[in-house]
């Protein structure tokens, strides 16, 4: 028999790392040095939160971007980097960094902003819980995939791919390797996770599992 699919949840315990920018150089300069998980965090905690409305600039450096310095054209191009395209944080990294170094070639540098605005590097501990919630039939999978907490589709559908080097997520390996679905979970390894809010991917996945069954 199969070994039985355990859901996990996860919560973010945020640290401070004391690191602020003022500016774009500053904010350049800190991104090629802070910790891979502060790249981790700014880049994925909004998938951590429970949205239905996707918001228009899904990672920190675009909003504050956005919203402090008031450059719209590199915080779109800051939003459009989907981390889930990339193999790891280093190239995430480089991608930021590239981004913005092309932007301070063709842009004046805007103006620092005020005391108090500084873009604040953090970064997040993913803490992860067992659930006593398991799943050996595709019949018992959708029925708790209704139920569970929105962490635990985070934890296996987001941070299973990137954070812990995955080639696919927990749910497509399960539904290939144990329960013998591969056309299934072929059909949920392909959904776009950066194009999705984690209750709204829930839905896409039910979907796709009550199609086959």
């Amino acid at each position: 028999m199969a070994e039985p699919f355990r859901f996990y949840e996860c919560f973010a315990l945020i640290k401070l790392t004391g690191r602020r920018a003022k500016d774009i150089l500053e904010l350049l300069e800190i991104i090629k040095q802070v910790s891979r998980e502060s790249i981790f965090h700014h880049m994925h905690q909004y998938f951590l939160k429970p949205h239905i409305i996707p918001p228009e600039f899904p990672n920190d450096f675009a909003v504050w971007v956005a919203d402090s310095l008031g450059e719209q054209n590199l915080a779109e191009g800051l939003a459009n980097v989907n981390p889930f395209e990339f193999e790891n944080i280093e190239v995430i990294r480089y991608e930021l960094v590239r981004i913005i170094t092309e932007h301070l070639k063709n842009y004046p540098m805007p103006r620092p902003v005020l005391p108090g605005r500084e873009f604040r590097f953090n970064e997040a501990v993913t803490l992860v819980l067992p659930t006593e919630l398991t799943a050996e039939r595709l019949h018992d999978f959708a029925r708790i995939i209704k139920e569970v907490d929105s962490s635990s589709i985070y934890f296996h559908f987001y941070e299973a791919r990137l954070r812990l080097g995955k080639e696919r997520d927990d749910f497509s390996h399960f539904l290939d390797e144990s329960l013998g679905c591969p056309g299934l979970a072929g059909r949920i390894k392909s959904l776009d996770p950066y194009m999705y809010s984690t209750e709204v991917l829930r839905t896409k996945i039910l979907t796709l599992i009550e199609e086959a069954l």
